[in-house]
């Protein structure tokens, strides 16, 4: 048996609950974790080996193509390379939590997405119809308020697809001896069991009900003004419609909507503090014996840089909940001489952006025509693609930048352009 998870507390969890139960059962059971990276959110891989005697094990580790059996916690980890190659077909039966999950990459790379329907074409054509998958993640935050427990849910998927080998009554028995969330795992191990006997509703469990988002153009644009008044003021939001009013196209209208509020709302250290307070107010609504937190923060004027050129994080405990409260409050500082913040050039550079743009709209509206709307509308939407933070966010800034003259020289220029491109 192979169990596979992100970080590791949940994965080694399931596999020493596992080893236990079958030497309560009185089988011989090995455990073995593969990869050493649980305590900095690496993939690992939980070797498990389970007999009927303990003389019947040689060795712990599952060797290539052996697997019986996989237990899933990570789409990523379980479809890949290292993972597939220990399964083969007709043999392996895998329960997999199927949630996309957000990775680290993106932090680095804005445009990073998980190529999920690519994961799971590997895993299907592998494991074929012994393959059950399920959003375990988003069912463990459903059912249960935190979706820790996801991995044992897939552990129960699995015992009652007829994967694990081992008695309901030892599984229990082991998670008591484990002392960890007792009556909760078990919640979940049942869950697990529930959702493979009835998909369709476990299904249901996890898809929205109601969809807020805005559809219709004016809808967009109310909402976006609504964020404006709590990012900042009513002020700002009327100034947001007033630079929206003169334009007549749709297309372009919805373009300059969204570029024009994604640099007015950019993410400074009052609006951080805000959704700190806004996070902390929805994790008391949500879970029970919430009394302290504590949040990694690089405060830009006392963070050190780090070997990778970035601010270096610290931990900081649940006294920042008081600065985050001051700190929300003096949003009126924004953009103002005595905003402290502002001088950093990263702030210097989101306003240069803001004014950039109210010069540049206006200037290209009287040039919209058949030919012109593409070119005009991709300048619009380009501050779309200034994410981030830090350096990250300044080599997003460069690149847009470069991509604006790109366009202007296509615009004001496209015979010279085309010519250039020619030779």
């Amino acid at each position: 048996i192979v169990v596979t998870g992100v970080g590791g507390t949940g994965v080694v969890t399931i596999g020493a609950v596992l080893a236990q139960a079958a030497q309560i059962d009185g089988k011989g059971a090995g455990m073995m974790e593969m990869a050493g990276l649980a305590q900095k959110g690496g993939a690992v891989h939980i070797h498990c080996r389970l007999a009927e005697t303990p003389q019947d094990i040689s060795a712990i580790r599952v060797a290539t193509g052996e697997c019986d059996a996989l237990i899933g916690g990570d789409l990523v980890v379980s479809s890949g390379a290292k993972t597939i190659g220990l399964t083969s077909s007709g043999r392996t039966g895998a329960v997999v939590n199927n949630h996309e999950t957000v990775t680290g990459e993106f932090t680095r790379n804005a445009e990073f997405k998980i190529p999920q329907d690519q994961l799971l074409v590997v895993l299907q054509a592998r494991i074929k119809d012994r393959l059950s998958l399920f959003d375990a993640t988003e069912l463990a935050t459903e059912l249960m308020g935190d979706s820790i427990f996801s991995n044992m849910m897939v552990f129960g998927a699995a015992w009652q697809q007829g994967l694990v080998p081992v008695s309901h009554a030892a599984i229990f028995a082991a998670i008591e001896l484990n002392g960890a969330a007792v009556d909760k795992n078990k919640r979940a191990f049942e869950l697990g069991r529930w959702s493979v006997l009835y998909p369709e509703k476990a299904l249901e469990m996890t898809t929205p009900t109601v969809v807020g988002l805005p559809k219709s153009l004016e809808e967009k644009i109310k909402f976006r003004a609504e964020h404006l008044v709590r990012y900042q003021s009513r002020r700002l939001a009327k100034k947001y419609r007033k630079f929206l009013q003169p334009i007549e196209d749709e297309q372009l209208k919805e373009a300059v909507a969204k570029g024009y509020h994604k640099l007015l709302a950019y993410k400074d250290e009052y609006e951080v503090a805000r959704l700190h307070l806004k996070t902390r107010a929805m994790a008391e609504k949500h879970f029970d014996g919430v009394d302290s937190m504590s949040y990694h923060l690089a405060p830009p004027l006392f963070s050190k840089i780090g070997s990778d050129g970035r601010p270096k994080k610290r931990q900081f405990g649940a006294i920042m909940d008081r600065g985050f409260t001051v700190l929300s409050k003096l949003k009126m500082l924004r953009g103002t001489p005595l905003d402290i913040f502002g001088y950093s050039s990263e702030r210097k550079m989101e306003r240069n952006l803001i004014r950039q743009y109210e010069i540049d709209i206006p200037k290209l509206m009287p040039l919209l025509s058949k030919e012109t709307k593409e070119i005009i509308i991709s300048l619009a939407e380009l501050p779309m693609t200034i994410r981030g933070f830090g350096p990250v966010k300044l080599i997003n800034e460069q690149k847009a930048a470069k991509r604006r003259e790109d366009l202007l020289q296509l615009l004001y220029y496209p015979k010279k352009t085309l010519d250039y491109a020619a030779e």
